[in-house]
C-alpha cells in the first residue's frame, strides 16, 4: 500500500522510550514507524466499530420507544374517551382511541422526522 501522508507527532520521553523497546521486541523489517501506523489502524477501527454500535443502540432505542409511545398513547386515549362509565361508552371509548392514536402517532411521526432533519 503507497503512503502519501506525512504527519509529524511530539511524544514524552518515556513513550518514546516505550515505543523503542516495543519495536525492539519485533523482528528487524519492523519499524517504529510501522508500530505506530499500526496503533492508529487499531485505534481507528475500534472507533468505527463504537460509532456502529452507537447507531444500533439508538435505532433500537428509538424503535422501543416508539412501541411505548404507541401503547401508552392508546392507554391515554382509552382513559381520556371514559369520561362516561357504562358499556357502550367503554366501547366507543376504546374504538375512538384507537382510530385516533393513528392520527396522533403519525402526527408525532411527522413531528419527530421534521425535528430529526433540522438537528
Amino acid at each position: 500500500m503507497k503512503k502519501t501522508v506525512r504527519r509529524s507527532i511530539s511524544m514524552t520521553q518515556e513513550m518514546r522510550d516505550r515505543l523503542t523497546l516495543l519495536v525492539s521486541k519485533y523482528p528487524r523489517d519492523m519499524t517504529e514507524a510501522d508500530l505506530i501506523r499500526e496503533a492508529i489502524r487499531r485505534y481507528l477501527d475500534e472507533q468505527e466499530d463504537l460509532i456502529g454500535s452507537r447507531r444500533h443502540f439508538q435505532k433500537s432505542l428509538r424503535e422501543r420507544v416508539d412501541s411505548l409511545e404507541a401503547a401508552l398513547t392508546f392507554h391515554l386515549n382509552v382513559l381520556v374517551y371514559l369520561v362516561a362509565q357504562d358499556e357502550n361508552a367503554l366501547r366507543e371509548a376504546i374504538i375512538t382511541a384507537r382510530q385516533d392514536s393513528e392520527t396522533l402517532l403519525a402526527q408525532m411521526k411527522a413531528v419527530r422526522e421534521l425535528k430529526e432533519t433540522c438537528d
